[in-house]
């Protein structure tokens, strides 16, 4: 870590990231929740509250994804910490899965986007959190 502590040259950036990561863990860990608890409404009813239920988890879920472009950026600026990439960029999982999640939508195929956000989106969400909990691990160890 000693590598790191030469390496930080923007301690406000480092700061930032540092007192974010519990607000994005919670984020990750109460979309997941959300999402989880919309699915069995979304797979029996098409009722006007499913979706507007279903809306702002998408959108909280844009500001969530918005958050980590941000974080991925700063930490281009950290590399000594040697995580691999989070969850939701690796190998463009978060893509793919957002791209199949606007098809079900599209096409209003209700089942799939269900099975799509409890197979795939919660638990990714949860790994997400597990990936910034690794983080924080790594910047208490940098603070010891």
């Amino acid at each position: 870590m000693n590598e790191l502590k030469k390496e930080i040259e923007r301690p406000e950036l480092f700061n930032a990231i540092r007192n974010s990561i519990t607000d994005a863990r919670f984020s990750a860990k109460k979309l997941a929740e959300v999402f989880t608890d919309n699915i069995q409404p979304l797979r029996m009813e098409e009722s006007e509250n499913v979706f507007v239920n279903l809306s702002q988890n998408i959108q909280e879920l844009d500001c969530f994804m918005g958050f980590m472009a941000e974080l991925r950026e700063g930490m281009r600026f950290f590399d000594g910490f040697g995580l691999p990439p989070d969850p939701i960029s690796s190998q463009g999982a978060g893509m793919n899965l957002f791209q199949e999640m606007n098809s079900s939508l599209a096409s209003k195929d209700w089942i799939m986007l269900s099975d799509l956000i409890e197979y795939e989106l919660s638990p990714l969400l949860l790994r997400e959190d597990e990936w910034l909990g690794s983080l924080s691990d790594k910047i208490s160890e940098y603070d010891a």
